[in-house]
């Protein structure tokens, strides 16, 4: 029998270029297309981490050690263009109509340069190399694969201790994500999902250590850094459906998602 869950739907959309490195191939710095719940905890303010981090160790667990039984948020999924505009700008926009925004959303490259301003700079080949740069990547040039500005992108808080309602209202209108504190507006809203219980499909992207049981089939996986999601997948138990603000269908998640369960 099909129970009541509401949660929180968060449609975010970036107003700058947005940059993050979910992987380094030579010197391109390329952003994915999902924005994971490591930033979403943060940029949320449900909580905060050390302003300088030193030696690059992540600490999730025990920064989210208060919170991660009470409530689930899912890394952010991006929505079409057409979605874009008919949740941001207000125009229902059908696929061809969608074309005439060719600049909405998407990803950019751009290159830059951090050479110094001289007239010749040497070349150092990799055994040669200064005493102060050697073990080091310190890359002079490249290029870098960003989110770009008028994209948007879903989310879902799932609350398993107190009221949806509250969490929505603690969320920010404005927050700042990526290497370069890029900006995004966050518009909240509580939607009323369900829960239900057999075999299901799910359709929303979440973390690989979130969630204990293994797949039946149709994995569909996706190498991020620091943490692979899991984009679709056959299970069977509880599950939790929640309708789509536009004409996509319902969201299908398993219920009791656990951030980053599985390491803890």
């Amino acid at each position: 029998m099909s129970e009541s869950f509401p949660a929180v739907e968060c449609s975010i959309e970036t107003l700058d270029r947005t940059l993050y490195a979910s992987r380094e191939v030579g010197d391109l710095v390329d952003t994915g297309d999902f924005i994971l719940s490591t930033a979403l905890y943060h940029a949320f303010g449900f909580v905060s981490g050390r302003y300088i981090n030193y030696g690059n160790k992540p600490s999730y667990i025990e920064e989210t050690s208060a919170i991660y039984k009470k409530f689930y948020i899912t890394p952010a999924k991006p929505e079409s263009v057409e979605e874009y505009v008919g949740r941001i700008l207000g125009v229902q926009a059908s696929k061809g109509k969608a074309k005439r925004f060719p600049h909405l959303g998407g990803h950019s490259v751009s290159q830059w340069n951090a050479r110094p301003h001289r007239y010749a700079v040497k070349n150092w080949k990799a055994a040669n190399l200064p005493k102060d740069q050697k073990g080091k990547n310190l890359p002079k040039f490249g290029k870098e694969r960003v989110l770009d500005q008028q994209n948007l992108l879903i989310a879902y808080i799932l609350p398993y201790e107190g009221d949806a309602d509250t969490l929505a209202s603690r969320i920010p209108r404005y927050v700042r994500f990526g290497k370069k504190r890029s900006k995004a507006r966050i518009r909240s809203k509580v939607v009323e999902g369900m829960i239900d219980e057999g075999e299901f499909l799910t359709n929303h992207p979440f973390g690989v250590y979130d969630y204990e049981k293994m797949p039946l089939g149709d994995l569909i996986s996706v190498k991020m850094r620091p943490v692979p999601l899991i984009v679709q997948g056959r299970y069977m138990g509880k599950f939790i459906r929640i309708p789509h603000s536009g004409k996509r269908e319902d969201v299908v998640l398993p219920y009791k998602l656990e951030f980053l369960k599985a390491k803890r």
